[in-house]
Parts: C-alpha cells; structure tokens; sequence
C-alpha cells in the first residue's frame, strides 16, 4: 500500500514539475547599446539591432553629450516606430548615464540624437 501512495504522489509531483515548467515565462535579455563619439563621429554601437518583444534595452554614454529620441510626431518627427508604441526621448544624456527603454510591440524602431541628427547620429531596432 505504501508503495502505490509513494507512487501515485511521485505521479503528481513530476506532472505538477512538467506544467510549472510549460507555464513559465520567456526569459528576457538586456542587449546594451554604446552612445560613443562626439559631433560628427556621434553614433550608436550597433546602430541596427534586432530583439525580442519585452527585452531590455540599456543605452550607455561612453563619450559626449547625446539623447535617445523616437522619431515621431511627439518629437517633431515623422513617426519611425510602430503606430501602437508610445513616443520615447531620454533627455540630455552625458558621459557615464544610461538610459533604459522596454519595447513592447514588434516592429521597426527607428531612433535618434537631438543634438547630432544632422550629422548622421541615427539608430533602428527591430522588435520580433
């Protein structure tokens, strides 16, 4: 008798184990973007990325003055990232500050520095 107890709550242990495990989050990642350079050799490393819904993204300034800007109407831009998302700018960032940003709906994001747009200081991320 013993031994169909020890069985049967075995039975029950190791299905519990099996659904806690199918029900379980994915597991999301924090990708870094370095901010380096300054006036016209400004520019984000990688300046193309792509990621998955609900991860992280850390933008580090390494050198110089910058900003993380949406490219939308908020930010007197035609908009550049999905119509759902909402409008992001990180404000004047400098040397050492970071700044974290969490997309949450797919699609193409594309990004810049208020102070350096005119030399070419862009980014695009891409959300699957």
């Amino acid at each position: 008798m013993r031994w169909i107890i020890f069985h049967i709550a075995l039975m029950f242990l190791t299905s519990n184990e099996v659904n806690a495990q199918q029900i379980q989050p994915t597991e999301t990642d924090t990708v870094t973007i370095r901010i380096v350079g300054s006036m016209a050799d400004s520019r984000f490393v990688p300046a193309e990325i792509e990621i998955r819904k609900g991860d992280l993204l850390k933008f580090i300034v390494e050198e110089g003055v910058h900003t993380v800007t949406a490219y939308h109407p908020d930010n007197r831009r035609p908009i550049g990232i999905p119509e759902e998302a909402e409008s992001f700018d990180s404000d004047i960032l400098q040397k050492g500050e970071v700044w974290f940003y969490q997309p949450n709906v797919a699609g193409e994001y594309n990004y810049f520095c208020r102070p350096h747009e005119r030399m070419g200081h862009k980014g695009k991320f891409i959300v699957r």
